[in-house]
């Protein structure tokens, strides 16, 4: 189901506060500088707290940005024809100045040439699981993502030299088809490493998701269990590694969240972002103004509000200048600086090398 309604931006200093509109506000004069925005915001049963999360970040990156922007939200799930639809009719009533959210990659194949024919900009938020298209790029488009393929790669490095070299995986059914899975593989055989077995949870049909894991992991005795898991099911794996660990006699590694809801679990990890304890000081007192969570989906909406929003400030509603503009200057917010990468559209920064720890960051 579509949904529409109205959302305001969060209180911040020196911001002044704007409300989201309808899609069927008339047009504006055209005198105006306020840019309409359709928002995007992810509809995901897996991870029911996405949406909240990544939109109040980019309402609080929109408002440090201080742009003149009015900003209707879209609720899209992982079908992309429904709102497609929607998004096609108000580009073609000129309705909107420009396209923003997580998108899931079928709605931005969908999208990209309907925003480049409207030569409305498009910026898309996403996971960055899966590698970028040669063929999505465009001049008006940008792909802004968590970098998890570069994660992933950047994991395998931290984990060869911390643990050895001889790895089982244990992935989820959702995350198994992703790209960053093949990353992390790359990697770790160009390395000199070994994929000594692999277990599937989840998978349609199955009783128990982690029923035959610890036999699996016993019997090839592995020096470190690599687990990419996601959602309820990174907390539940987490806790089953917690009752079985004294008897897997390996480590444990995999990307932050695996932490994140259970205390006393040891995992080596990268993150493509600080923690909230090392971030820019400012930074961290707007998250904590707003009560808005340290965590990656808030700060990847963070990014996008002031970076995005930084560029729609700079320039007219309608100006083919704000790529030029939002090209010349690093991606800002609360992640740090970041770059666009030469070729393509897509964003890169530094994935950090982050010691064992015991939990996830906090608010």
């Amino acid at each position: 189901m579509i949904e529409l309604h109205r959302r305001h931006f969060l209180a911040a200093s020196g911001a002044a506060a704007a409300s989201g509109v309808q899609a069927s506000v008339p047009a504006l004069a055209s005198a105006s500088a306020t840019w309409r925005v359709l928002g995007i915001a992810p509809a995901s049963q897996k991870l029911p707290a996405l949406a909240a999360e990544y939109t109040r970040g980019v309402e609080l990156g929109l408002a440090q940005a201080g742009a003149a922007v009015q900003v209707t939200w879209l609720s899209a799930g992982s079908l992309p024809s429904a709102p497609a639809k929607v998004i096609a009719s108000a580009l073609q009533q000129r309705r909107v100045d420009a396209l923003m959210g997580w998108i899931p990659p079928l709605l931005s194949k969908r999208l990209a040439p309907l925003a480049q024919k409207a030569e409305v900009p498009l910026w898309i938020s996403d996971t960055g699981a899966d590698l970028a298209e040669p063929s999505a790029t465009g001049a008006s488009y940008a792909r802004h993502t968590l970098e998890l393929c570069a994660m992933a790669s950047a994991l395998a490095d931290k984990v060869h030299a911390q643990c050895g070299p001889r790895a089982f995986l244990s992935l989820g059914w959702h995350e198994s088809g992703y790209d960053f899975v093949q990353a992390f593989q790359d990697r770790w055989h160009s390395l000199g490493g070994q994929i000594m077995g692999r277990h599937i949870a989840g998978v349609p049909g199955q009783v128990h998701e982690f029923g035959d894991l610890k036999q699996a992991i016993v019997s090839v005795q592995p020096d470190v269990v690599v687990a990419l898991h996601s959602g309820r099911q990174a907390a539940r794996f987490s806790q089953w590694w917690q009752n079985q660990k004294p008897l897997l006699r390996a480590e444990l590694a995999g990307f932050p969240w695996l932490t994140a809801r259970a205390s006393g679990v040891r995992a080596w990890t990268v993150m493509s972002w600080p923690s909230i304890e090392l971030a820019e000081p400012a930074w961290a007192a707007h998250f904590r103004q707003v009560d808005l969570p340290w965590n990656a989906a808030a700060l990847l909406g963070a990014e996008a509000g002031a970076s995005f929003g930084a560029a729609l400030a700079a320039t007219a509603p309608g100006s083919k200048e704000i790529w030029t503009v939002l090209r010349s200057s690093p991606l800002s917010g609360p992640r740090g600086e970041r770059q666009w990468a030469l070729a393509g559209n897509d964003s890169t920064g530094p994935c950090g090398n982050a010691l064992p720890h015991m939990s996830m960051q906090g608010r």
